[in-house]
């Protein structure tokens, strides 16, 4: 597992270089990711391309990043999901809840 950081027109594209966001590297990733989130700057878009499975424990680290961005004033995007984790957005109704943007370069415009 593995966690990229750019910064391109004022947002923290980190992007998910793992198959899987699931309960094997869930504690992994989330620190991975709020180590990246610059708290002077918490516009961040999270890249899911590279992710094919997504479960309960990958959606409840996107939660717990939401949650902390908005306690900071912050916004998140997701970009790029592929079939399986986007059929998982769509049966949790989490398209209510998070910013889904099918092209990354558009997520960070």
């Amino acid at each position: 597992m593995n966690i990229s950081k750019t910064m391109i027109n004022g947002y923290t594209k980190i992007v998910i270089e793992a198959e899987r966001l699931d309960v094997a590297n869930m504690a992994d990733m989330k620190t991975g990711i709020l180590e990246n989130i610059d708290d002077s700057n918490p516009r961040v878009v999270i890249d899911l391309s590279g992710v094919v499975f997504l479960d309960s424990s990958g959606m409840s680290v996107l939660i717990g990043v939401f949650k902390y961005l908005n306690t900071i004033n912050g916004e998140l995007k997701l970009c790029g999901l592929q079939e399986q984790p986007n059929e998982l957005m769509q049966i949790t109704q989490l398209y209510n809840v998070f910013t889904v943007v099918d092209n990354c370069e558009q997520a960070v415009q």
